[in-house]
C-alpha cells in the first residue's frame, strides 16, 4: 500500500498577541525588595559616667577654741594640727609643711591664710575666726581628685563598653590625690585584664560634680 504524504504548507507570518491595556500590576519585583541600608553608627569618643565622689572639698570645718594659753592670740601650731588632721581624714594623705602665721590676734570675723603641701603639690587654706573666743572655721582653697576613684570609673565605663574586664592606671607621677585637677586631662592607660598587650590610652576628666569622663587619645 502506498502512503501519500501531504505537503506541509509554508509557515506564514507570525503575529504578536495584541497589546493588553489597563493598570500595570503592583507588587514586589522578582526576588523581593532589598532591605534598606542600616544607619551608620556615630562614635562620639566620649562616655560620661555617673560616678560621683572623685572631688573632695574641705570647707566649713568649725574648730573649737584655739587660743594660745594665757593670751588673746590664736595658737597657730594648733591650727596647723587641725589642718593636717582634716586633710588626712578627707583625702587619705597627710599634708606636709603646714604653715600658719603666728601672733594672730583674736577677732571675730577676721581671716588669714595657711599653706601646706600634698604629695609635692602646693595647697592653701582660709581660716576664719567665728567668735572672740578662739573658734575658727577652716576651708580649703583647692579641690582634690582621688585618683583611685578615676581609675575605678574608667574600669566600669570601658568594661561595659567593650564587654571585657579592664584595668586602668593613670599616670599621675605616683600621686594618689591630685590638687586642682578638675577639668584638666589626666593621662591614663586602660589594659585588657586577659591580655596586657591589648591597651589604649585615654585622657580622663573630672567635672565639678565629681563625674568622670574620658576621651580616647
Amino acid at each position: 500500500m502506498t502512503q501519500q504524504i501531504q505537503p506541509t504548507p509554508p509557515p506564514g507570518p507570525q503575529h504578536a498577541p495584541p497589546p493588553q491595556y489597563g493598570l500595570p500590576a503592583y507588587g514586589p519585583p522578582p526576588g523581593g525588595y532589598a532591605p534598606p541600608p542600616a544607619p551608620r553608627k556615630r562614635r562620639t569618643g566620649l562616655v560620661v559616667a555617673a560616678v560621683v565622689g572623685g572631688v573632695v572639698l574641705l570647707g566649713g570645718l568649725v574648730v573649737g577654741a584655739l587660743l594660745l594659753f594665757g593670751s588673746r592670740t590664736l595658737d597657730s601650731a594648733d591650727v596647723e594640727r587641725q589642718i593636717s588632721r582634716v586633710t588626712a581624714d578627707q583625702t587619705g594623705v597627710a599634708p606636709t609643711d603646714v604653715s600658719c602665721p603666728g601672733d594672730v590676734a583674736v577677732e571675730s570675723g577676721a581671716a588669714f591664710g595657711c599653706t601646706a603641701s600634698l604629695e609635692g603639690q602646693p595647697i592653701s587654706f582660709t581660716v576664719t575666726q567665728t567668735d572672740d573666743d578662739g573658734g575658727v572655721e577652716i576651708a580649703s582653697d583647692d579641690d582634690f581628685v582621688d585618683v583611685a576613684v578615676v581609675e575605678a570609673a574608667l574600669d566600669q565605663q570601658l568594661g561595659e563598653l567593650t564587654g571585657v574586664v579592664v584595668i586602668s592606671t593613670c599616670d599621675t607621677g605616683g600621686r594618689s590625690v591630685l590638687v586642682d585637677a578638675v577639668g584638666t586631662p589626666i593621662p591614663c592607660f586602660v589594659d585588657n585584664a586577659a591580655d596586657a598587650t591589648d591597651t589604649i590610652r585615654v585622657d580622663a576628666f573630672v567635672d565639678e560634680a565629681g563625674a568622670v569622663s574620658y576621651e580616647v587619645r
